[in-house]
Order: C-alpha cells, then structure tokens, then sequence
C-alpha cells in the first residue's frame, strides 16, 4: 500500500470516529439528562381545593419525592369548571415530566356525560403512577331501623319507592354508586341529592334520609361519634379502615365492587425513562409505612401498579359509569 493509500485510509478512520464519538455525543445528551432528571421543580396540578384527600395524599407524596429526589415537587391547587381548569393548565405544560395532573375516577364520568370535553384527561394525556384508592361506605340513620344491608334490601322490597338513600352531586361517584346499589340489589328507592357531604350526613343523622353512600373520608368523623350507623364497604375486599366491617357483596349485593381512586398522569410525550422513575419512587412511598398510615388515617389505600393498572382501571370504569348512565337517563353533553 502506497504513502498516499495510507493517508486515505488513516483519514477515512479518523472521520468514521469522529462521526461515531459525535453520535454518541447526540445519543447520551438526552440520556444523561434524563437519568439526573428532575434537574428542576416539578408541578402536581389538582383540580381540587385544599384539604380534601387528593391534596392530602398529593402533599404527602411531594415532600417524600422531594427528599428522595432532590428538586422541589410544588402541590398547585386549580379547582374549577369540573377540573377543566386544572386539565387546561397541565395540557399547556411541557412534555418532559416536570407537569403532573391528578387524574381520578371523575374523568371516567365525564367521559360518558362530556364525550367532547377539550383537552381530555384519558386521550390527551399518559398514565404515570396511580396513587390512591377512596373505598366508600354504606351508612344508615339511627331512626331508620335499618342495621345491615340485609336490612336496607328487605325494607326497600316491601316499599318500593318508599326507602330515600342520600348521595352528593348528580353525576357524582357517590351518585353513581347509588344508582348502581338499587339495580344489583334489584330495588326501588328514591335517591336524594346534596350539596356537600357535610349536608349529606347531616341528612343522615336526622333521619331525612334513610342510608347513604359516602366516600370514607367524608364519612369517618360521623361514624366514629355514632351520628349515624356503618353497615357496610363497597369493595369486593374489605377496607382496612373498618376490617370488620362486611362489604356489600358479603351482604348478598353482587357483583358490587365499587371505590374512587386517583393517579398522576401527564401530557403525551413524557419519555419512558422518566415515566419508569417516578412510577418506581411514587410506588416505594406510598409503601413505606408512615405514609401508609397517614393515608389510612384519612381513609386513603394506597393504589399500587405502574401506568398499565391505571390505563386498565380507567377502561373498566368507563364502561360500569357508562352502563350506569346511560341506563338512569341521565342527560349526556351534545
């Protein structure tokens, strides 16, 4: 080989080299940044006030991932126009995994009851963890004479119509829940709505109505002074707030297993990478058994899995809400 063949091939080496360090370069840049994210604070948004159990469980899980990640984790309260504020303002976040929104049970709703809502928090947006689970309670009023499921079935039997079960918000969980007890248990009954579950169990303790159906949190502080009477939990397991309390499938309603739940999910885009990493410490959190405790305390139960429980959970739920409303005639946004 000659001097010149030599040159040629020395410098054809040194450039597929350069071009190969330089495409490593290109390739590890957003690696290395995703392996040290968050490299900046990251933003829950709830489309809730302050101090119900999301922005409990939220503040809970922020200070933790604060510790365990070195970058501020701020807990951004934007309730209003049925969380079309807060989803608004996460859709206009960046796709890099610094923008969460608390996604819960009420998307799933709205899916059937506002099918065109823009942005939307199933289609326009990517499950990253779930979080918790908010089983619900069947209480009943002291004067209704009502003390088991059992007891509610076989008086609503002998009059139709005649048994009131209080419920928060048309469209609500709570609501949803009721209309779907009376089908299962094959019953006749008048389902009342207010506005606030305070009102609710309120109403239940003066005997304005005969049961209730409520989300633990909401009911705790009422059963706990015996206003009104626990008689069963809606999941096919039993709670671990009351585990002696049977559920409402040990009660002879089945299938009936109902809860609300929550999650944090974030506009389309966000890389697996960092996907993989807040799922994996959301989840080692909400293990540790301070935090348990805490979440148990406000009737919360950690909600375990990765991205696929909550993309499986938001499939069976909008097809049981589905059925549920459109079966009661509710009206549907055109």
């Amino acid at each position: 080989m000659n001097a010149s063949s030599q040159f040629s091939r020395r410098r054809f080496t040194a450039v597929v080299v350069a071009m190969s360090v330089a495409a490593l370069a290109g390739f590890s840049a957003p690696a290395m940044a995703q392996s040290k994210y968050p490299t900046r604070p990251v933003t829950i948004i709830l489309p809730f006030g302050t101090g119900g159990v999301s922005d409990i469980a939220a503040r809970l899980i922020s200070e933790k991932l604060e510790d365990s990640l070195g970058q501020r984790f701020l807990v951004d309260n934007q309730p209003g126009a049925g969380g079309a504020v807060a989803t608004q303002k996460a859709f206009k976040g960046d796709k890099e995994g610094y923008t969460l929104l608390n996604m819960g049970n009420s998307a799933t709703i709205r899916r059937t009851l506002m099918p065109n809502q823009k942005p939307d928090q199933i289609t326009d947006f990517q499950p990253i963890s779930p979080v918790a689970e908010f089983g619900l309670v069947v209480v009943a009023s002291p004067q209704s004479g009502i003390e088991s499921v059992q007891d509610l079935v076989k008086k609503a039997k002998a009059n139709p119509g005649k048994i009131n079960i209080g419920s928060v918000a048309v469209g609500s969980t709570q609501h949803l829940s009721s209309l779907l007890f009376a089908t299962v248990a094959g019953i006749k009954v008048e389902i009342v709505t207010y506005n606030s579950t305070p009102e609710l169990m309120g109403a239940v303790a003066r005997g304005e109505v005969d049961v209730a159906l409520e989300i633990v949190s909401g009911a705790m502080s009422p059963i706990k002074t015996k206003q009104v009477k626990l008689i069963a939990t809606t999941r096919s397991k039993r709670s671990p707030v009351y585990p002696d309390t049977p559920t409402v499938e040990e009660s002879g309603v089945a299938p009936f297993d109902v809860s609300s739940w929550n999650s944090y999910v974030a506009p389309k885009g966000v890389p697996d990478q960092v996907k993989q990493k807040l799922n994996a410490e959301i989840q080692r959190i909400i293990d540790q058994p301070d935090i348990r405790e805490k979440m148990l305390s406000f009737g919360m139960e950690p909600f375990h899995g990765g991205p696929d429980v909550v993309s499986q959970r938001i499939q069976a739920d909008v097809a049981k809400w589905e059925s549920v409303i459109k079966a009661s005639g509710m009206p549907i946004e055109q």
